[in-house]
């Protein structure tokens, strides 16, 4: 518990899983519903998923954005002097591109694992404040465990966020697409028995 606020995002989002494998933890689930308001997205992914664990889905919107695609903006207008490639498999923190002004570089890094998906910056190209650089898909580990979870906790208004990932797509590997048609049956299947 006491890592919960650890200044290391990797060792606050090991705590959000460890605090999940024990729900006869005192404190444990307190401690994670701390964590969901954690500035890193993957340490509140990871503790949505782990309360799911407790039978608590307050995490719900946490698990629907592991999910999504992330849009990262250039933080700084000027020139891309390096810049990535669409399609290219990235880990968080990786190098998006970076961008160079009369006065500083920036860096643009992934904050989940992925690929990205488009690249809005090429080298030698000029980017304004604030401009779309480039959309990461989430890591499949990442998708996998969201709809696991989601079987369990979902809702109707999360199936648009479910559905993606029933498509027979070559980036969408069998056991991903199964496990979508499985969560959305689950989902709809506990909106009629509860009504």
């Amino acid at each position: 518990m006491r890592l919960a606020g650890h200044p290391v995002e990797e060792v606050r989002n090991t705590d959000a899983w460890v605090l999940g494998q024990d729900t006869s933890g005192a404190g444990f689930h307190d401690a994670l519903l701390k964590m969901l308001g954690d500035p890193s997205p993957l340490v509140r992914g990871n503790a949505a998923l782990s309360l799911v664990r407790y039978n608590d889905a307050t995490g719900r919107p946490q698990i629907v954005a592991l999910l999504q695609p992330v849009t990262l903006t250039a933080s700084i207008s000027g020139n891309v002097v390096d810049a990535d490639r669409p399609g290219t498999p990235i880990r968080q923190g990786g190098l998006i591109a970076k961008l160079q002004s009369e006065q500083q570089t920036s860096e643009v890094r992934s904050p989940i694992s992925g690929h990205i998906r488009t690249l809005f910056a090429q080298t030698g190209g000029h980017v304004t404040a604030g401009a779309e650089i480039a959309t990461i898909d989430p890591a499949l580990d990442q998708v996998w465990e969201a709809l696991r979870a989601l079987y369990l906790v979902g809702q109707p208004e999360d199936l648009p966020s479910i559905t993606p990932y029933e498509r027979e797509l070559p980036e969408v590997p069998d056991h991903i697409r199964q496990q979508a048609v499985l969560t959305d049956k689950a989902i709809r299947d506990r909106t009629a028995a509860a009504h």
